[in-house]
């Protein structure tokens, strides 16, 4: 069987940046592009979320740090000058996933006040940042209570949703695609519209969601005609293949079937490849580099990963030729999992994975060659690091490459917290300086000694690392992304460590000799 050529030009590599989380400054996407380029990507992938400058009455979703229309253009010169294509993503249909903020809450709410606070505090922010959050828009939900999935039978709906399209549109006249999303719309057919209108069409839910992802292709088709329009594939993967091929969604669609596990893992179907071969001619795919493992991700699992490429490397291989084309690979690295979710890994801290992964579908395979040539491009005094877990473990000098300091600084940062969980396990801290033991003064100064000191070292490094990363993060990010980060990830370890020092302190003042007795030995 010969193996599908992924370095082909034909073969479009995209890189996904998801902007509902730490949207960067202009500043730098003239740094990042060209190295993007450097590293074999084709194209990006930008999903602008609230950050694009809606007019009229879309102009309500947009945030505080929205890009100006110049700067806009200025992200579509920059991608030109290197050779990448922009594929613009609008969300049309659904997207949040609240259970697992619900999963995320239940998690943290009484190990983290810290995190769970500043949420609330800036709520207000977070809700001004999604469409179906707005009193305006809050008639075309398809349930009262949820904001994450649109009613497709609602009058208004289908006007709102290319309001955004056309305003996305005219501001990128030259993209080939447009991405309409369509992903994980859980909450589908419940509303007494969709009800009624199912009941009357004799429809099931997949006839309601490709009836409303036709209506916008054939809308968007009326103006673009040779546009291409993607879509997410997740919710077809279950629809009757009978159903999709009378629906001729094919004519108007392409598929960018996601999938985000590593190897061992990978759960897509050989029966699905037969499905949409019969019904799609050309298609996408996705993987993923970052964003996509834990809801808190501080740091990037590389092998993770690099393990998802290797999987999909190895479906090309065997379903590839089913098709008439395999137009490319988006890989996505998503900020949050949803609106209400904290900052997973930012973009410097997984652009190391990202080379890599870039670099291995390129060459159909990671090797050693590849190690190299991702650390030489992205100016490593040594290889890059593939396993960045278990930590702690040593960190290297800072790469050279845009955003390099704020990737050792998240590793150092890791390392810290690592060092401080092993800190609240240690059997001089967890049973000899409980709360009630401080309260009461029923300490013993010899369990003190076990665990203070590195305490404080811990301390100390985090205070610097504290320093250092505001100072980094100011030059490639807004103050809203600086506070946000440093808050979440930093802020609740020096609380917590501050006041373990404090409290050892004065429990060493408590029980020092008294006075007298210390002139006497003197």
């Amino acid at each position: 069987m010969s193996q599908f050529d992924c370095s082909s030009s034909d073969f479009e590599k995209l890189v996904h940046f998801d902007l509902k989380g730490a949207p960067p400054v202009i500043g730098y996407y003239e740094q990042i592009f060209p190295l993007l380029k450097k590293l074999g990507a084709t194209g990006i992938l930008m999903e602008y979320e609230d950050m694009f400058p809606y007019q009229g009455d879309l102009q309500i979703v947009c945030q505080p740090d929205v890009y100006s229309a110049e700067e806009i253009q200025k992200i579509q010169n920059l991608a030109i000058e290197n050779d990448l294509q922009i594929i613009p993503l609008v969300q049309s249909f659904g997207h949040l996933r609240l259970e697992k903020v619900v999963f995320f809450l239940n998690q943290h709410l009484y190990q983290d006040n810290t995190i769970i606070l500043y949420i609330i505090r800036n709520v207000q922010k977070i809700i001004n940042s999604f469409l179906l959050k707005h009193d305006k828009y809050y008639e075309i939900r398809e349930i009262e209570r949820y904001p994450n999935a649109l009613c497709p039978s609602h009058s208004k709906s289908e006007g709102v949703i290319m309001d955004m399209i056309n305003q996305i549109l005219d501001s990128h006249k030259n993209s080939k695609y447009i991405h309409i999303g369509g992903d994980e719309v859980w909450h589908l057919g419940q509303c007494s519209r969709c009800k009624e209108k199912m009941g009357a069409q004799k429809w099931k839910k997949e006839h309601l969601f490709l009836d409303h992802i036709i209506r916008i292709a054939q809308k968007i088709r009326e103006t673009n005609q040779e546009i291409g329009i993607i879509i997410w594939d997740d919710m077809m993967r279950n629809i009757d293949i009978n159903i999709l091929k009378s629906s001729e969604i094919g004519k108007l669609i392409l598929p960018m079937v996601w999938h985000y596990l590593p190897t061992d893992e990978f759960k897509l179907e050989n029966t699905l490849w037969e499905k949409y071969a019969s019904v799609f001619p050309n298609i996408w795919i996705a993987s993923a580099f970052k964003g996509a493992t834990e809801m808190t991700q501080l740091i990037t699992p590389t092998r993770y990963h690099l393990s998802n490429q290797q999987a999909w490397l190895k479906m090309l291989n065997l379903f590839g030729k089913m098709f008439n084309k395999v137009l490319g690979i988006a890989i996505t690295g998503w900020q949050r999992f949803d609106h209400y979710t904290v900052l997973c890994e930012l973009f410097p801290v997984a652009l190391p994975t990202l080379a890599v992964c870039l670099l291995t579908i390129i060459n159909g395979d990671f090797n050693e060659n590849v190690h190299k040539t991702a650390s030489n491009l992205l100016a490593f005094e040594n290889l890059l690091e593939m396993d960045t877990f278990p930590r702690p473990q040593p960190v290297g000098p800072p790469p050279l490459f845009p955003g390099g300091n704020i990737h050792n600084s998240c590793l150092q940062l890791m390392n810290c917290i690592a060092e401080y969980h092993i800190l609240m396990h240690h059997p001089s801290f967890e049973g000899a300086f409980s709360s009630y033991q401080i309260m009461h003064n029923r300490v013993n100064t010899l369990h003190i000694d076990q665990f203070l000191p590195r305490a404080r070292i811990i301390l100390m490094n985090i205070e610097a690392i504290n320093v250092q990363l505001e100072g980094e993060l100011s030059k490639i990010f807004y103050p809203t992304t600086v506070e946000e980060f440093l808050t979440v990830n930093i802020n609740p370890f020096l609380e917590k460590l501050r006041k373990l020092v404090k409290d050892a302190d004065l429990q060493i003042i408590f029980h020092s000799a008294p006075e007298e007795m210390q002139l006497n030995s003197n």
